[in-house]
């Protein structure tokens, strides 16, 4: 049966030892692509068609090449041609920097060059080099990394790349109970624990912060209503400068005693409204969930 599901984009990730490729496999990764690093030529195929078939929608898939073996430049080249049948869009990523930066780098952190058996290290450079031109030549983008930092390293592969993905800042929106310790991964902490407590009502007690009787009892004084518009606000202003930043995740961490009732009521309603104004957002109630697979309900 002929294959009739494609990669998205495929990104061939290769150039010079030390010049970044590591790097930009990791940020790619930032941008929404699957991504595997120095697989034999004779399996990249077969991966690439994995990601094809096995994903419910097309993906974006990046894939980290090292050139070192003798003729390699050539098996890359037919590779490449072959894999024009999985993949709607291919490009090849060549990174390179100064031969002089490529020496520093590997002195500085005492590696050994791939090609650096019974080389020097700036003879393995230079063999290196000569070995991928007929890769260099053909590639269809190229990125010298001698002057550039990683965050302009980033920003080169989010101009180009970044319309291929739907990949925007994904805002992780989580209760939890002081009681139980607060996360260490928060961007946020937020505190409700000045609201009304419904914990001390016999009748809320077992309920949660996404029962109706609870809503009812935290939405009657305002207070609850009044910290949600200003956090709106708030995040209003900080989200897009987030985004300019390139920023790709914020996670937010509300918290009540027990994480039950107030911080659930909190997270579900901003999350409402972080929603409605067109941001990816994800829910997460640590301690309730925790609580329910437990059967205990605290503050």
């Amino acid at each position: 049966m002929p294959l009739t599901k494609k990669i998205h984009h495929l990104i061939l990730v290769t150039g010079l030892s030390g010049s970044g490729k590591s790097s930009a496999l990791k940020y790619l990764e930032d941008l929404g692509y699957f991504w595997v690093d120095n697989l034999p030529f004779e399996l990249i195929p077969q991966t690439v068609k994995h990601y094809a078939t096995e994903q419910l929608n097309p993906v974006n898939l990046a894939i980290g090449i090292h050139l070192r073996a003798p003729a390699s430049s050539a098996c890359f080249q037919d590779c490449r041609q072959r894999l024009h049948q999985l993949a709607h869009r291919i490009d090849t990523l060549f990174l390179e920097a100064d031969a002089d930066l490529l020496v520093r780098r590997y002195r500085e952190t005492r590696r050994r060059h791939p090609l650096a058996q019974e080389l020097t290290v700036s003879e393995a450079i230079q063999r290196e080099s000569l070995e991928l031109a007929p890769v260099r030549a053909s590639a269809d983008m190229i990125i010298d990394t001698t002057t550039l930092s990683v965050p302009q390293l980033k920003e080169h592969l989010d101009q180009s790349f970044h319309a291929s993905t739907n990949a925007d800042l994904m805002i992780f929106i989580r209760s939890f109970g002081f009681k139980h310790g607060v996360n260490t991964d928060a961007d946020m902490v937020l505190d409700g624990r000045f609201l009304l407590n419904p914990f001390y009502d016999l009748t809320l007690r077992h309920l949660t912060g996404q029962d109706e009787p609870v809503i009812r009892f935290l939405e009657q004084d305002g207070e609850a209503q009044g910290f949600l518009d200003r956090l709106e606000s708030l995040f209003e202003y900080l989200i897009p400068r987030y985004k300019q930043e390139k920023k790709r995740y914020f996670t937010i961490d509300i918290g009540c005693t027990g994480g039950q009732h107030r911080s659930v009521y909190l997270v579900e309603r901003m999350a409402e409204r972080l929603t409605r104004l067109g941001h990816r957002v994800r829910v997460r109630h640590r301690d309730l969930d925790h609580s329910r697979e437990s059967g205990c309900i605290s503050a």
